[in-house]
């Protein structure tokens, strides 16, 4: 499957363990549950090999500790790799240099650490990463009172004021830092901290395949469901995430406009099939996923955002 999908994997063989398996359960609103049904093995940069070392990018799904311990870890390795003489660094005269040589982290807290008694630990967290992206039931979770009212504001004004707060007290206002909730079928909110200005940027931003009632009164004709399995949507959603991250061009970096646009897109295949999307190639070789262009569909995306 890794060579069919042209990616690399570090295999490693555990005889004395069961396969890892996990169990998810849906509710009708949208709620997802998770338990492992055999123990995990937890991988660390200790696992990784050089080339996955000097990765650009790094989605880290993981208690606000063990978060910190992955990105110093592969900080660690990937300076000692430099020692080495394993790593060409750019030109200094490249004024990127620095920050293209450190890479972004994009950190997924687990849902036993979205809690009220964990929110000083996920702040602490965010010194050592770029990006944080709870769903909005792990977001609300993480900022629960038992005192709550009818006349907290809504669901979306919760949203942006908890977000705010991880910008503010977390990440402190540090420019190239970013929030991204992903809200399932109703797509995502993303809001980051400005390069050289005081203020927060910030988007709301549909999900590509939306439910019927949220679809314009002229595409409901032509409506049909695509959604077989929503499983790996959020873990889809932030690989391409990852990639718009790094950008269209060689000089771009924490694109978090981008990010939402691939990780959306990539989430649309995923949740098409029960399994991985088909892969095949078109006649001028352009990689096409469930027999359709990705960049065909992130054209489609974008135009559908400018009439929003």
């Amino acid at each position: 499957m890794h060579t069919f999908w042209k990616t690399s994997v570090n295999l490693i063989d555990t005889k004395q363990r069961l396969t890892t398996r996990g169990w998810n359960h849906y509710r009708d609103d949208d709620f997802r549950d998770f338990r492992y049904l055999s123990p995990k093995i937890q991988v660390d940069h200790t696992h990784l090999t050089d080339a996955q070392l000097l990765s650009k990018c790094f989605h880290i799904i993981s208690s606000p500790s063990r978060c910190i311990d992955l990105a110093k870890g592969i900080l660690k390795a990937r300076q000692t790799l430099i020692g080495h003489g394993k790593w060409r660094s750019r030109s200094s005269s490249n004024k990127m240099t620095e920050a293209f040589d450190r890479p972004i982290f994009v950190w997924e807290p687990v849902p036993p650490s979205c809690v009220p008694e964990e929110l000083s630990n996920i702040l602490a967290a965010l010194e050592f990463v770029d990006v944080i992206s709870p769903n909005h039931h792990e977001l609300a979770a993480l900022y629960h009172k038992e005192d709550q009212t009818s006349s907290l504001p809504s669901e979306l004004e919760s949203i942006e004021l908890q977000v705010n707060n991880l910008l503010s007290s977390g990440f402190k206002n540090r420019a190239g830092t970013a929030v991204a909730v992903r809200r399932g079928e109703r797509g995502c909110y993303v809001a980051w901290n400005r390069e050289q200005t005081e203020d927060i940027g910030y988007m709301w931003y549909p999900a590509y395949h939306r439910p019927l009632g949220e679809t314009c009164q002229d595409e409901r004709e032509t409506f049909t469901q695509k959604v077989l399995d929503p499983t790996g949507g959020g873990n889809a959603f932030l690989g391409g995430f990852c990639i718009g991250l790094l950008g269209e061009t060689k000089i771009e970096r924490a694109n978090f406009q981008l990010g939402a646009i691939y990780g959306s897109v990539a989430a649309s295949f995923a949740i098409e099939q029960l399994g991985m999307p088909s892969l095949s190639q078109a006649e001028n070789g352009e990689d096409l996923w469930n027999e359709e262009s990705v960049m065909d569909r992130i054209r489609k995306f974008r135009a559908n955002l400018e009439k929003l």
